[in-house]
């Protein structure tokens, strides 16, 4: 009989210990966050790119401060960040926002300040780095985010109730698809992307982001992760840490700017770019490098033959697009001496040639280790048509819907 009632009481125990639900629908989740007032959180960024092979991480620490509007005044909004590299054992950047100032402390240890506008739309969250702004739940600093999410018609929501069990609190999850439109230009049945966002109870506070997207017609995606950890919630001590933040004093100003040059400024970079690159009428410049299997190959191997010399990389988007026309032209064209090389200075010959298999298109390429010097691509892609004696005919930047029917035009009229 006693055992019988202490297995009782443990149970009556237990079953008084069980968190009550806190949410039973979205609008729930949202006035709970509502009352977060600031706040002291952990966050880690975690990225893959298949077809480049490519992982990218970062994490965070962050005291962040709600937004409180006065008039026409903010006096809030404000959040200091800490920026770890991958490996976690030095600061990348910090940031630290109060009132209409950003302040960024560079890897170089170089402090500068910028005005910001919370109020302006425009300018996103004040933080400069596109990774570590997005660890900034945008939630947070943007109250018409949870309409937004069930204004757009192209896009299905799903919300989903997670029950408290004895290791896991109570949590609800927004699933967000992207419906394609079957009739538009851009339109590919392998396109695809969704974007979910886990809360947690008491404080309805984000602990989980998750984003898959893919391109079918450049077989190229992403998955990214985001996890927060929540130190603290409402703690003065939070809201104090912001507002008396300084400078640390190892950070240093800026270098004063020097004197002004006439005829100055930033000038047209696409004809500064152009101008830098091999004229027209010059020998080609000696290229050398690799095949995807690894044997040595040179741009005079092609001595010639007619060659469309194509600087690219994987995650280019331009560059990934005009790959099926410039595949096209080499089936086309190829018979009557001429060759599409690419040039891929940035992935290694396995990532590449997994990429173009998955597209099933056969183009040439010639991997480099780094650029040379003779070839200063700043813009991708950057072709150059090179004629039969080794002469630039014609070089240019970029790739859009018209560059396709020029280049077939130019390579005929120079076969």
């Amino acid at each position: 009989m006693n055992r019988f009632i202490l297995f009782l009481a443990v149970a009556l125990l237990a079953a008084c210990s069980q968190p009550e639900t806190q949410f039973t629908n979205q609008e729930d989740v949202r006035q709970a966050l509502a009352q977060l007032e600031n706040a002291r959180f952990h966050a880690v960024l975690s990225s893959y790119t298949e077809a480049s092979d490519s992982k990218n991480q970062i994490e965070v620490h962050l005291d962040w401060v709600a937004q409180h509007a006065v008039g026409d005044s903010v006096y809030g909004n404000a959040w200091t960040v800490f920026a770890l590299n991958e490996d976690s054992t030095a600061f990348t950047d910090r940031y630290h926002l109060w009132a209409s100032e950003v302040t960024t402390i560079g890897s170089d240890s170089v402090r500068s300040s910028d005005a910001f506008d919370p109020q302006n739309a425009n300018s996103d969250n004040g933080i400069p780095n596109y990774y570590t702004s997005m660890m900034l739940p945008t939630m947070l600093s943007d109250t018409t985010w949870w309409t937004e999410q069930f204004s757009d018609s192209s896009v299905q929501v799903v919300w989903t109730h997670v029950p408290p069990t004895r290791n896991q609190t109570e949590q609800y999850t927004i699933t967000s698809t992207v419906l394609q439109d079957s009739l538009a230009e851009d339109f590919h049945p392998e396109t695809s992307r969704s974007m979910q966002w886990t809360f947690e109870a008491p404080h309805g506070t984000p602990v989980r982001y998750k984003e898959s997207w893919y391109r079918g017609d450049m077989a190229y995606g992403s998955d990214l992760t985001i996890d927060w950890t929540w130190e603290s919630v409402n703690s003065e001590a939070t809201a104090l840490a912001v507002a008396d933040w300084t400078a640390p004093d190892w950070t240093r100003e800026p270098a004063p700017a020097g004197p002004e040059v006439a005829g100055g400024g930033d000038g047209d970079w696409y004809e500064e770019a152009l101008e830098a690159l091999p004229a027209a009428g010059s020998i080609a410049p000696v290229l050398e490098g690799n095949t995807l299997s690894g044997d040595a190959i040179a741009l005079a191997d092609y001595a010639g033959q007619l060659v469309y010399l194509d600087f690219w990389y994987i995650g280019c988007g331009p560059c990934m697009r005009a790959l099926p026309h410039l595949a096209g032209m080499q089936e086309e064209f190829g018979p009557e001496g001429f060759t599409v090389l690419g040039v891929n200075p940035y992935q290694d010959a396995k990532t590449v040639k997994r990429y173009l298999d998955r597209r099933e298109l056969d183009v040439p390429q010639m991997i480099l280790d780094s650029l040379p010097t003779e070839y200063p691509i700043v813009a991708y892609p950057t072709w150059f048509l090179i004629g039969r004696d080794g002469q630039i005919i014609d070089r240019n930047m970029g790739y859009d819907e018209d560059t396709g029917a020029f280049l077939d035009s130019l390579v005929q009229v120079n076969l």
